[in-house]
């Protein structure tokens, strides 16, 4: 779980719902400042147990190097509504909702970039392998592996799914003491987002992490046919996929690879500025017309 270290939102950042088919979707948006020319756009996907608040430490300097940015909860996330309950979750609805939105705003004529956390690597990857090439400058996967994690993190799913079956999220969280922070307002949020997060969703979510296959190969195949520049970077101390297996990920696909000094599993939060370095640097290589930069 990503916890952000404050809640202000930065100039020119706003919350908005977000219209697509199976119901509104609560997002984060950041504009570039009114001096500052708009050159693209990133969709930032969270992962299990997180939501829009894990990129907030983004927002602010994307947004000054002229990136709009919209980070999301992902149905059944946090602010975002729940499938009915006659409605199983999918990969594949997961997938579904994310090529809708990308396609929603590559309408503007932006770049548009995405961005996949963790579990929001598995989403991007079947967003992208479900159909046809999606209007997308690039992507990047951050904090994500090939398939199932491994152990140790999968004995933590399993003992999430044991735990959540007899206990309310709220009061789990509390007897695990993870939503202990310095900021009331931040402990506060936390335990908001533990209610607000569908237990359906997130043991479907936590069964997908234990069970995913190695889909690298069928990615590689999607990137070359679509001509979709990837990239893959996580925290040098990352514990959940450990670095050497999302570094051979990023060899398979052809890919650069960078492992982020000082920061684990929850670099956009751990080493916010460090990761906005290494993007803006990622999307600088490919541009986006013959007379301007992409970013």
């Amino acid at each position: 779980m990503s916890t952000p270290p404050y809640l202000g939102l930065p100039p020119g950042a706003r919350r908005v719902a977000l219209s697509v088919a199976a119901g509104p979707l609560s997002a984060l948006e950041a504009d570039p400042p009114e001096d500052v020319a708009l050159r693209g756009e990133v969709i930032c996907v969270p992962g299990f147990t997180g939501s829009k608040e894990d990129f907030l430490p983004l927002l602010g300097p994307l947004s000054r190097a002229g990136v709009r940015v919209l980070s999301i909860d992902q149905r059944g996330q946090c602010d975002s509504p729940a499938l009915p309950l006659d409605t199983p979750y999918t990969l594949r609805g997961y997938g579904e909702e994310l090529r809708e939105l990308i396609e929603q705003r590559a309408e503007a004529g932006v770049p548009v970039h995405l961005l996949g956390h963790s579990f929001g690597g598995y989403v991007a990857r079947k967003a992208l392998l479900m159909g046809p090439a999606l209007p997308l400058a690039s992507v990047t996967l951050l904090g994500t592996g090939p398939g199932a994690v491994p152990r140790p993190a999968a004995d933590r799913v399993r003992f999430f799914l044991a735990v959540s079956r007899v206990l309310n999220p709220v009061v789990g969280n509390r007897a695990l003491l993870l939503d202990r922070h310095p900021d009331p307002a931040v402990q506060a949020f936390i335990r908001h987002r533990i209610r607000g997060n569908d237990r359906r969703s997130l043991r479907a979510i936590a069964r997908w992490l234990l069970t995913e296959p190695d889909r690298v190969d069928e990615l590689a195949a999607t990137l070359r046919r679509d001509g979709l520049p990837c990239a893959v970077l996580c925290g040098a101390d990352e514990t959940t996929w450990p670095v050497p297996e999302q570094r051979s990920m990023a060899e398979r696909l052809g890919a650069p690879f960078s492992a982020i000094p000082g920061g684990g599993h929850s670099v956009n939060v751990q080493q916010p500025e460090l990761l906005v370095e290494a993007l803006l640097a990622f999307w600088a290589k490919y541009p986006v017309s013959e007379d301007e930069p992409a970013v």
